[in-house]
Formats: structure tokens, sequence, C-alpha cells
């Protein structure tokens, strides 16, 4: 096989899904199928839930037709849970939300999943600081996370956000757990994971899975996130000598320098694809709109101008 121009590595929330409402915009799942018809491979690299990703980026995309003989893959849980997107059962797909009942065509890390006892004093610990605004995510497989309830009012959310983190990394310490699992909280949630957990595992999991799909793995890729943390996928593949770009999509925190270019809205609004200060899924939509953008041109490069940031 030909290897395709480029590839796509993406976090989910952020990126495509909306922090607000949790949904992906039409515009973004429209540019997925596109790129799906064209054959050009995504990972996506999330710590949300195989259910999540089933219900809102699997299920839109087949309704487009843009999934039949996809190299589309996704990695959940910060690669703890792996599976391609065409090994998914054709018709309806039953939830998969029950870590005693994972189907066969998935792939879950056994040593990376967090023992049922350990869970619930992880559980306890979240509901004691911030039980009605951050609930359990029950559809997770092997880490255990709490998320922000949608609506919730954010100045009322981040203190109890932290002070649950804090408990349960107090929890885990007394334990002596803390060598082994941590507690990583972010914009809207709090994920308690195996240390090994991280999206440069995530881009492993895709690798593995393209290449026994036989899918060469291209010379060009993009990544997409809205946190520090997802650096993690482009300094990975800068180090294994892959040309790649990072799309930093929530730049407030600052873009850190980099060996390879940093793109950012304000970037992607001087190529004409959406507006300088746009955030999250609509800096995903403009990235992804250049990238088509880009194939029908026949042109890949972005190490010009305001893109590169070294």
């Amino acid at each position: 096989m030909t290897p395709a121009p480029l590839g796509l590595l993406l976090d989910v929330d952020g990126p495509l899904a909306s922090t607000e409402t949790r949904r992906v915009p039409d515009e973004v799942l429209d540019r997925l199928a596109a790129l799906g018809r064209r054959g050009i491979p995504v990972g996506f690299n999330t710590g949300r839930s195989v259910e999540f990703l089933l219900r809102h980026v699997l299920e839109p995309l087949r309704e487009r037709g843009g999934l039949d003989g996809t190299p589309f893959y996704g990695i959940s849980e910060k690669g703890a849970v792996w599976f391609p997107f065409s090994a998914v059962p054709a018709g309806e797909v039953p939830p998969v939300d029950d870590r005693e009942q994972v189907p066969d065509w998935l792939r879950r890390d056994e040593d990376m999943v967090i023992e049922p006892d350990l869970a619930r004093a992880i559980v306890q610990a979240n509901d004691d600081h911030a039980r009605d605004l951050q609930p359990e995510d029950r559809t997770k497989l092997a880490m255990v996370s709490f998320e922000m309830e949608v609506g919730a009012d954010r100045e009322e959310y981040e203190p109890a956000r932290d002070a649950a983190a804090q408990a349960i990394e107090a929890m885990l310490a007394e334990r002596g757990e803390d060598g082994r699992i941590r507690v990583d909280p972010t914009v809207i949630s709090v994920d308690v994971e195996h240390v090994r957990s991280g999206k440069d595992l995530g881009l492993e999991r895709c690798r593995a899975l393209m290449a026994e799909a036989g899918v060469p793995f291209p010379d060009r890729w993009f990544t997409a996130g809205d946190s520090r943390t997802d650096y993690a996928m482009a300094d990975a593949l800068h180090e294994q000598g892959v040309q790649v770009s990072h799309v930093d999509v929530r730049p407030e925190d600052g873009v850190p320098e980099r060996p390879y270019p940093v793109i950012t809205a304000a970037d992607l609004a001087e190529r004409g694809f959406g507006d300088a200060d746009d955030v999250h899924e609509q800096v995903g939509a403009s990235l992804l709109a250049w990238v088509l953008s880009e194939l029908s041109e026949g042109g890949h490069d972005d190490h010009d101008g305001a893109a590169a940031r070294n």
C-alpha cells in the first residue's frame, strides 16, 4: 500500500467535542468523514471511554458513510483500551460500559485496570468533596474518572474538583498506591489512572493497530489537543523522526517551546480558516478544513510563517 500523505492523532475533548455540551459538531463530523473517504489515518487518542467514542464519533460517522474501509482507530482511557473502528460489529452497537463484559473486538491492558476495591475507595474520596458537581463516569473500563456536571457553575466546580483530587491523592498515598496509580485533574474532570497512561502510549497503540492492518505509517502527522499533556503525542512522534505539527486549541496556558511547529487558531486564521480567537472544537473544525484544503491542492508543508514556533 502507498502511505497516505499525512495522518491525524487527535484528542477528543476540546479539539473535536465541546467541553460544554460534550457533543461533536456536525461540521467536525462531516470533515472527519471526508478525510475517511480519502483514506487518511485518524487516531482518536483520548481519555474518554470507548462508549463515548462509539456514540459521539463512530455512530455519527457511520451515518455519514465515512467509515467504509477507513483507517480510523479508537484509543481510549489514555492508552488502556484500544480498537480499530473497522472491528466494531455492524448494526446497533450495544453499550460497552461493563468492566466484566469486555467485547472480543476490544483490547484492554489488564495491568492498567484499577481493582474494584481501590476503585470504590477512589469514588468515596471524590464523593466526599464533589459528588453533585463531579459524578463518576461509569463507562470507563480501566481508569476511574469523574466529570463536571453539564451546566455546573465553574467557579463552584473548580474548588470542589481540586479538593477531590487532593483527597484521592492522599488516600492513594496512605495505601501505598501512589507509585502505581496517579491523579490527573483536567479542565472538566479528574482522572485516576495507571502511571503508564498517556497520550504517548496512545500513539503506540495507534501504531500497532495500523501495523496489524497493514496500513503504512505516514511520514507526516498532525496532532491536536487542549492541554499540555497532549503535547506528548507530538513529542513522541518527533523523537521517532516523524515530521509532526501540533495544534494547540486552548493555548491560554502559553505555548511551550518545541522543536516542531505548534499551530494555534491565530495561525489557522492567517491561512483563511476560522478566527484568531477561536478555541476548542472551533479550532478543530478549522484544522480539519485546512487539512482537506491542503489535500485537494496537493500541499502539506506548514513549516513557514507563524505556524513554526521552535
